[in-house]
Order: C-alpha cells, then structure tokens, then sequence
C-alpha cells in the first residue's frame, strides 16, 4: 500500500501538466470555445443545452459538462464566428460575484398609447341670448389618434328649466376624421354633425362636408391647424325646411400645454352661405382646463362657447354659452 501511494504522488505534477495540455487544446471537430474565468482555460466541444444560470458542452473526452455561466468570461460559437457570450469586465468595472462580468440588460419599449381616449365632462351650462338661464350640462368625447389618422367623437346635452317651464332642450353630436400625409403638414379630413334646438328658428340640422387642413405648428405643446373645404347644411323646421344650402367651411383649432397639468385650447368655425352672400354661421369656442394632479385623470374645465348666425330677412339672436365642468378622462 505504501509503494502504490508513493507512485502516485511521483506521478501527480506529470498528471496535472497532461491534464492541462488536455483541456487546452482544441477537441477534434469541436464547434463552440469557452473561456473560463481566472486562469484562462479553454473548452472546446459542442453545446446542447443553456440556461440563464448554466450551459452544458459535451465535450470529446470529458463527456457533457455544466458549467456555471459566473465561471465563464467568454463564449464563441466558431461555426458562426463571432463572440455570443460575455466580454471581461473593463478595467475598475464591477462584475458579478466570482469575477464574472456583469450581464447587460436591454430596456423594454415603452408601452403603445392606448387606441381610444375617452373623456365625460360634467356641470353648469349658462347662456345668454336665446334664453338667460344657469343650469346642467353634459358632453361626451371620444379620440382615436395614430401616425397617419384621427377620429374624434363628441356628444353634447344642455337642458334647463325655469319655474317649471323649459328654458332650453339642445342636443348636437358630430365626427371628423383627419388623414395625415407622411411628415406633412398638410392633411385631409371629413366632418359631420347633428344638431337638435328646440329655441332656435329650426328643429333639428344635419350638416357635413370636408376639404384640406394645415398644421401651422404641431409639436409636445403646441397646436394650430387651419381647414379649408366644402360642404351642405339641411334643416328642419323653420324656415328653410327641407332645403339644401351649400356652405363653405373655414376652421381653426388651437390647443396649447402651459404647463404639465394646463392646457388652453379654443377655435373658430365660419360657414358661409354660398347662395346667399352675407349670409353665414359662425362658432367661437375657449376654454382653460387643469388637472387635480400630474397623474391624475380628472381635471376642471371652464370656457365659453358663443354661436352667431345672419341669414337674408331672418334676425336670430346670438347665443352665448359659459360652462364650468368635471371632467374624467378614461
């Protein structure tokens, strides 16, 4: 037994150095190389298998192996020629525990904004005009807006009543849809809108139409697109019943971030009578709106909104509207 233990440790440092030699060259018809971490040493053979933590070569002579992805500094696949693992720290960089560089990570993508943006504003409606009166008002919003279109949903109710008596029954709910050119300014668009009044000289009025529009400024704050187009308006009631009248349609919308959680918007809306020159329709429209918190969805809302119309041998009173409003986005 003494003899057999004395060869062997005679025979040690020559198994290490072979042992060494071993693992340092290259396995006939190997694919893939692993440098290992501290000393240098190479592997070749074939890998079968990865996990996040290990990965397992099967190597000619020692068989299939795991290997801790911390004891690894490098990693090629040489059918492939390039480098897939991790490089060694730089110098003074930090690295995992056990020497092994650190694993870059790659930052989601922010998430996509949502399809839809819905808004319902709630409060008091005044006016002036038609009739004087304080009292409730509800309106409706819906957005859809992507790189290349928009379409925008609105649905408006005041009502009123004074002593019992009804002082004011409106209802209007109206579309438009923008297609946008590119990185153009300029854009296409289509309108179209409903309106029921039971105090103004008609009952209810369907009207569209639709032409081209420019964006004179659009970016994170600011806003400002002009349209130009064409359409027709038909009443009910009154007296145009049933007749079509062509219009002209001359727009422009504002809407302006003052700060994180203000925005101003506002707008005018022209829309001659082209039968009839002098006679038009007309909407002036501005608001402030600010939001209880930076991340928060409601927000309080005041405006006015004042609607002018001059027709040939028929005088209506302008009407003038103020609101203060709830306003929930969702």
């Amino acid at each position: 037994m003494m003899n057999i233990c004395r060869r062997l440790r005679l025979r040690a440092p020559r198994i290490a150095v072979l042992l060494a030699a071993f693992l340092a060259v290259p396995s006939a018809g190997a694919a893939d190389r692993i440098v290992l971490v501290g000393g240098g040493d190479v592997l070749h053979g074939r890998i079968v298998e990865q996990t996040d933590a290990a990965l397992t070569l099967e190597h000619s002579a020692l068989g299939r192996l795991v290997i801790a992805r911390s004891a690894i500094a490098s990693l090629t696949l040489e059918a492939e020629g390039e480098a897939t693992g991790q490089a060694p720290p730089a110098d003074g960089e930090a690295g995992p525990a056990g020497g092994a560089p650190a694993t870059p990570t790659t930052e989601a993508p922010p998430a996509p904004p949502p399809a839809w943006t819905w808004r319902l504003e709630l409060g008091l409606n005044g006016s002036e005009g038609r009739t004087e009166k304080l009292d409730g008002r509800v309106n409706f919003l819906a957005q859809r807006r992507t790189d290349e279109t928009r379409l925008a949903l609105d649905a408006n109710y005041r009502t009123a009543t004074s002593r019992g008596d009804r002082t004011q029954n409106k209802f209007d709910a109206g579309a438009i849809h923008d297609w946008y050119w590119n990185d153009s300014p300029w854009l296409a668009f289509v309108q179209g809108r409903f309106e029921l009044d039971e105090f103004a000289d008609y009952d209810q009025r369907y009207s569209a139409g639709g032409g081209v529009g420019y964006a004179f400024v659009r970016n994170d704050r600011t806003e400002l697109v002009g349209r130009l187009g064409l359409g027709g308006a038909m009443e009910q009631g009154g007296p145009k019943d049933g007749d079509i009248t062509p219009e002209g349609i001359a727009k422009l919308e504002l809407s302006h971030r003052l700060t994180e959680i203000t925005r101003l918007t506002g707008g005018a809306e022209y829309y001659p009578d082209l039968n009839r020159i002098g006679d038009y329709r007309a909407i002036l429209n501005a608001a402030i709106e600010t939001r209880l918190s930076a991340t928060s969805p409601a927000s309080l809302k005041f405006g006015v909104r004042q609607e002018f119309e001059d027709r040939h041998g028929f005088t209506q009173d302008d009407l003038l509207e103020y609101f203060a409003l709830f306003v929930v986005e969702f």
